[in-house]
């Protein structure tokens, strides 16, 4: 039987090894972040920090390029519903992603109390999930 503290570490292990490249879609990409900032918002010590900060910050510039490319027609699918749906869309994607990145560049700098570093880690916590709600909502309609 494996014991929490071996989940946790094998969790933490697959989330800086799996990699990050530049020929993954929008919806890997945000998979990709919302693991990183849920090791991170767990994560105990300086070290484990630091580079999952680093996994991050690199995932979110990855992400900075698939902003300009059209999505992919299996992407519009998965966006697409029958029916329409209330759904409030943040047209400023962009630049959330770049408040997601500054906040990984602030934590890598170690330049705040372990107070602030605690807050700031809450923060981008919160930012990438709202950023990964907003970017897979259903936003076409099925016409």
């Amino acid at each position: 039987m494996m014991s929490a503290q071996h989940i946790s570490q094998t969790q933490f292990n697959n989330a800086l090894l799996s990699p990050i490249t530049a020929s993954m879609d929008l919806f890997q990409l945000l998979d990709v972040c919302e693991s990183l900032a849920d090791e991170l918002i767990e994560c105990k010590t300086d070290t484990e920090q630091q580079a999952l900060c680093g996994r991050l910050a690199h995932c979110l510039d990855v992400m900075k390029t698939t902003f300009n490319q059209p999505l992919p027609a299996y992407l519009v699918e998965r966006l697409t519903v029958e029916k329409e749906v209330k759904i409030q869309v943040n047209h400023d994607s962009e630049i959330q992603r770049q408040y997601c990145y500054a906040l990984t560049q602030t934590l890598l700098s170690r330049a705040h109390t372990v107070e602030v570093n605690r807050a700031l880690t809450g923060m981008l916590f919160e930012l990438i999930n709202e950023l990964v709600e907003d970017l897979q909502a259903p936003r076409f309609l099925r016409g």
